[in-house]
This record gives structure tokens, C-alpha cells and sequence, in this order.
């Protein structure tokens, strides 16, 4: 067999499944056609429910229905991005008249939270970035400037890196809202070729190679002081597997644009969600603390698309196993989470038993489907 042989054989369904059903029916009935953009949640008939939207799913859904233009997977795609930046910049952008985007609208377009939530600015410039790769546009390209401006001068924090949200609800910060800055700079690099977007992700990369590993025992940690150290107790020793996997695809991502050389964290991150990540089942768990053993039992359907992305591109640099790996999250995605309840729907959260622990389906999902869908595509149908 070949460095991809297994993944080759099941990767068809998946990437046929993506095209076919997926991004039709989350074009269509995951659209929200009376006020704009897209529904937060769908109920398991495919019906909407009546939440606020979140910034976030909108810059998400942004950045799926432009990749999906631009590999030709489903062709109302451009259209449907095109009306979703609209309404989102209409909708959150300097929504209630300040500087920034708007956490939330509700479902008669009024702004539902003005918070400032660096997460959901990470996305509305992710979402934007893939935009100016459909559509190279000075307006938007200002507009990503500006969110940018705001984020250093509002967001930062004097400790380095960046508070979660303002307000600030808590005290404790994440690292997952820079992990994500450091998708978009990287993004927003690819899309407009500007050496200052790489600058930034080079930031975010020294941040988490100071304050986010722990060399001691190779893990992310994901609760932090205002310090940037580990959170006292349990709290700072808690890492997810699916994040190791998402920052092994970033880091990899980073490498080849910078030439910067990322193996050594990869490889331990790596290590560390192989050894300990994965059940007697074959799922990825939700969470584990430093030393390796299970905190959450419960399996996320996203950590298996972002193992999906991590193992392709280890398998292609060599390492032996993770072409095995990739499959087993296809198989897992595709026996227990996708195309159900409804064809172009999934499950997103289940127990250690397989039990279903939600009653409806994120929106947000897609976007993890979509990126792995395109790694797929990309590693086993090389142009």
C-alpha cells in the first residue's frame, strides 16, 4: 500500500457526500431567506430554530460556500456567499454603531449581544479572507484592516495575546480564539499576498510556543491565567485531542508559507492525542488532562474531521500509521455522525455509548466538514 492506500478506498463516499448532499441542503435549508445570511441551528427535520445568530456561524458559513465555489462543488455557491457577506456586514460590522463586530443578532435582525468576542472576529476575518479569494475587493480588504486595528487596539492584552471577549465574563483565557487568529492572519496572507498578516501569525506562533505547549508533557493547554500560565488546580491541565490535531494542520500550514520549522511541536502534539485520544471504540474522546487520561468520554464530531486533516498531512510527510488514522475518522464520521437524521445533516455530539446528547444540528459544523472535505480532496485527487 501506498502512504494514502487506505484512505483512497473510503474517501469517496465522504467527498461525494460533502458535494451531494451537504452543501445543497445546508444551501438551501440552512439558508435564511426572509432575513439573511444563515440559520444558527437546524431541529433533526431540517427545520430552523428560532436562536440568535451568531457572528461566528455566519463567517463560517462565509468561508464554506466561497471554498465551495472555488473547487466547483456546488454551483449556487457563489451566490449564496455573496448574499452572506452582505447580510453580515450589513448586520454585525460596527452593528451598533461602534467600532468592531457584534457578537449576536436575533431573529428579527436587532443585535441580540454588542460584546466583542475575538473568537467570532477571528472568523468574520477567516470568512473574508476566502471571500477576496472569490472576489479580490479594496472595500473588503479596508473592512479587514479595520477589524484588525480594533483587535490590537481593543482586544490585546498587556500580558500578550488576547482577552476572550469585552466585556470580560470571567477570569480565565482560552487559547482556542488565537488558534483561530492564527487560521485567518494565515488565510488573509494566502488571499492578499500581504507580508503583514504573516507577521501577525508568526505572533500567534510564538505565543502558543511560549504560553500555549507544554513541553513537559506535550500537550495544548487550553485554560490559562491572565498571565498566560496554566490555570490553578484540574482546570490547566485539561487539553482536547481535536485541538492538537487543528494545530498540527495549522502549524503544518504555517511551515510551508514561512519556513518556519513546526516539526518538533507537531510531533508531540501528535503523540500525545495517538497515545491517549482515542477510545476502545475507535472515537476521539472531548477531553483529556496532561498526563494522558480521559476527562470528557464524550466524542465531538469535529475532532475526527480535524484528525482527518492532521493524518492525511502526516501521512503524506511519512509518518507511519497516521494513513490508517484518517480512515478510521472517515469511517467514524461516516457510521455515526453524517447523514442523519436527515441526508445532508449530521450528529453533532455523542456519548460514550453512541447516544445522541443534543437535539438539534449546528450550523457551525459545517465548517469543519468542508475543511476536511478539501484536505481530503486535495491529498487523495492530487491536480
Amino acid at each position: 500500500m501506498n502512504e494514502l492506500e487506505s484512505t483512497k478506498q473510503i474517501a469517496v463516499p465522504f467527498l461525494h457526500w460533502v458535494k451531494s448532499e451537504c452543501l445543497p441542503f445546508w444551501g438551501s435549508a440552512g439558508v435564511d431567506w426572509s432575513q439573511g445570511g444563515f440559520h444558527e441551528r437546524l431541529d433533526f427535520e431540517g427545520r430552523p430554530i428560532d436562536v440568535s445568530k451568531r457572528l461566528m456561524v455566519q463567517g463560517r458559513q462565509l468561508y464554506v460556500y466561497c471554498h465551495a465555489s472555488l473547487s466547483g462543488w456546488y454551483p449556487p455557491a457563489r451566490f449564496v456567499a455573496e448574499r452572506c457577506l452582505e447580510y453580515m456586514i450589513d448586520s454585525y460590522f460596527e452593528g451598533d454603531g461602534n467600532p468592531g463586530w457584534v457578537f449576536s443578532v436575533s431573529p428579527d435582525g436587532n443585535v441580540a449581544s454588542s460584546a466583542r468576542d475575538t473568537y467570532a472576529h477571528a472568523f468574520a476575518l477567516f470568512g473574508l479572507a476566502w471571500y477576496l479569494r472569490l472576489k479580490p475587493d479594496c472595500q473588503i480588504l479596508s473592512i479587514v484592516n479595520k477589524t484588525l486595528d480594533f483587535i490590537d487596539e481593543s482586544l490585546a492584552s498587556t500580558n500578550g495575546g488576547f482577552y476572550d471577549c469585552i466585556p470580560q465574563k470571567g477570569i480565565l483565557r482560552h487559547q482556542n480564539p488565537h488558534m483561530h487568529l492564527f487560521e485567518a492572519f494565515l488565510a488573509l496572507y494566502e488571499s492578499s499576498g500581504g507580508l503583514e498578516y504573516l507577521v501577525q501569525a508568526k505572533k500567534i506562533f510564538e505565543l502558543f510556543t511560549a504560553s500555549f505547549f507544554r513541553p513537559d508533557q506535550g500537550y495544548l493547554c487550553e485554560y490559562l491565567t491572565e498571565a498566560l500560565t496554566p490555570a490553578d488546580g484540574d482546570r490547566g491541565q485539561v487539553c482536547e485531542p481535536g485541538h492538537h490535531y487543528e494545530w498540527i494542520w495549522l502549524l503544518r500550514k504555517f511551515e510551508c508559507l514561512s519556513g518556519e520549522d513546526t516539526g518538533y511541536y507537531c510531533r508531540r502534539l501528535y503523540d500525545h492525542a495517538d497515545q491517549h485520544g482515542w477510545d476502545k471504540d475507535g472515537f476521539i474522546v472531548d477531553e483529556l488532562d496532561s498526563a494522558g487520561h480521559v476527562v470528557k468520554k464524550s466524542r465531538r464530531s469535529w475532532p475526527h474531521t480535524e484528525g482527518l486533516k492532521a493524518n492525511l498531512l502526516e501521512a503524506s510527510l511519512g509518518r507511519k500509521g497516521a494513513d490508517a488514522r484518517a480512515a478510521q475518522c472517515i469511517s467514524r464520521l461516516m457510521e455515526s455522525y453524517l447523514g442523519r437524521p436527515v441526508v445532508g445533516g449530521w450528529i453533532d455530539h455523542l456519548d460514550e455509548k453512541g447516544r445522541s446528547l443534543v437535539d438539534f444540528m449546528p450550523a457551525s459544523t459545517l465548517y469543519h466538514i468542508v475543511c476536511a472535505a478539501a484536505e481530503t480532496d486535495g491529498m487523495v485527487n492530487p491536480r
